[in-house]
């Protein structure tokens, strides 16, 4: 693995039972860089991602991230993955916020027990991570009582304060309402200028051609293409990319669909 490729995918397959959700992707992730990955559903996006952490082991292949190597069907340690997965940082569709601990808990209970640092370092950084979201009045609240778009950048506050390497994001604005969807992605955009590696699965297209590097289209188990994202998103090279693309950037698409598949808000 060269030394600026820091997610180093290879091969990789992943089955549930007899259906194949993917087979033979190959990727490489390059620090600082973002990659959107997009596709039609049911396709392994998210199991994708989530296979970088090992949230979810695969079949074959193997997948290189931050030196660490897992390997198709081999269960890697457990004091591995725990060192992995706090270099590693992600953000689900579903906040998954603790409902009973305030905004602030939520943030530190992470550094705290996992990584064991000191509580007056862990909420120093705490408060700095929400001021950077524009959350620092909400820090005493309890999840109840943010919007959905706010608990969002929580959880984000939340992975980020485990100080990670990478940023794995599974389709953070699908649960939100659309009017929710702009603060949370400019939450995102923020984190790309500061230069942190990102892979974010997303239907969010112009979000994807604004912010993105990289962009990967999956389709019929496989990586359909990739390249750069404007070129991509705008000038397709393969059949199967352009028929996915002219699907959910077709004008036909009712208005609040339309809206989301192109990124507005």
């Amino acid at each position: 693995m060269s030394n600026d490729v820091v997610v180093d995918i290879k091969g990789l397959a992943k089955h549930f039972g007899d259906r194949v959700v993917f087979d033979n992707v190959s990727l490489a992730v390059h620090k600082s860089e973002v990659v959107a990955i997009i596709g039609p559903s049911g396709v392994g996006k998210s199991t994708l991602i989530r296979c970088v952490n090992h949230l979810h082991p695969f079949n074959a292949g193997t997948i290189d991230v931050l030196g660490y190597h897992l390997q198709g069907d081999v269960a890697p340690s457990k004091p591995m993955l725990r060192e992995l997965r706090s270099r590693v940082g992600m953000v689900f569709q579903t906040f998954n916020l603790f409902p009973h601990l305030t905004v602030l808990d939520n943030i530190i209970l992470g550094p705290i027990e996992v990584k064991r640092l000191p509580r007056a370092q862990v909420t120093e950084r705490a408060m700095d991570l929400l001021a950077m979201m524009g959350l620092q009045q909400r820090a005493q609240m309890y999840p109840k009582r943010l919007s959905g778009g706010e608990q969002q950048r929580v959880a984000i506050c939340r992975a980020l304060a485990m100080e990670p390497e990478i940023m794995l994001f599974d389709e953070p604005t699908s649960m939100l309402d659309p009017e929710l969807v702009g603060e949370v992605l400019e939450a995102i955009r923020r984190l790309a200028k500061q230069g942190m590696t990102m892979l974010l699965v997303t239907h969010e297209m112009m979000f994807a051609k604004d912010v993105a590097d990289t962009v990967v289209v999956m389709a019929d188990h496989t990586v359909a293409e990739r390249g750069p994202a404007r070129q991509v998103l705008e000038s397709p090279q393969t059949e199967r990319a352009r028929a996915f693309l002219r699907r959910v950037l077709n004008p036909g698409l009712s208005s609040d669909g339309a809206r989301r598949q192109r990124g507005g808000v």
